[in-house]
């Protein structure tokens, strides 16, 4: 399999002067925390499509909505439902219970799935939201698309995004997504090959927060 060329659609986003020192696909590492939703950017609808797609969004955009008139004064099935029987206490008392097993339940799975994660991945950040690390998570998932490519220069580390997404396939639409000058960096610490999956690095911010990143073994692990 040839070797993809990062390196250029990476100078089409040097400074004047900068040097181009390492670039890489970029891959999100496994078991990375979610970005909370609070954080989260919301996300630009496309422009409406003109013509016969744009015709069959319009009608499944209608379809979609609740139809008013008489439908809309019928009484539900809910309302017909005995009053007595939902206002019980030990009804009301059973639905609880079972609500709290449910959720002891997955509190369980989510507890054995974190545990298998950490022991397959290791530990994947250090630092919270408001840190260096827990900023360029935010940053990367907040740019959209799906991020390509990633630098080293002699003064930053930065990663492009591809927002020509979807089904159709089309010329990449590349932006920046983030970039951190060198001077907010204190090492790039390479993992051991071991490290499953290969290709891992961690990138280490001078606040003590860092974050594993990755990229492909097959075209780039070191």
């Amino acid at each position: 399999m040839p070797k993809t060329d990062h390196a250029t659609p990476c100078r089409q986003f040097l400074h004047p002067g900068e040097v181009l020192r390492e670039a890489w696909d970029y891959h999100e590492y496994p078991d990375l925390p979610l970005v909370p939703a609070h954080l989260r950017a919301p996300r630009k609808r496309p422009p409406r499509t003109k013509g016969l797609l744009g015709k069959l969004s319009d009608i499944l955009d209608k379809a979609s909505q609740p139809s008013g008139g008489a439908a809309a004064s019928r009484p539900s099935d809910s309302r017909l439902l005995n009053n007595r029987l939902i206002d019980n206490r030990m009804t009301r008392a059973a639905g609880n219970v079972a609500e709290n097993l449910n959720e002891a339940q997955e509190d369980i799975e989510d507890a054995l799935d974190d545990a298998a994660n950490r022991a397959l991945f290791g530990k994947t950040m250090e630092g919270d939201w408001t840190s260096m690390a827990g900023r360029f998570l935010v940053q990367v998932g907040n740019a959209g698309g799906s991020p390509r490519h990633q630098a080293l220069t002699d003064r930053r580390l930065f990663v492009l995004t591809d927002q020509a997404t979807g089904w159709r396939e089309r010329e990449p639409e590349l932006e920046l997504a983030v970039q951190i000058q060198l001077s907010n960096i204190a090492e790039l610490r390479p993992r051991p090959r071991m490290t499953f999956p290969r290709g891992r690095f961690d990138l280490v911010f001078v606040d003590g927060s860092w974050l594993a990143l990755s990229c492909s073994f097959q075209e780039d692990g070191r």
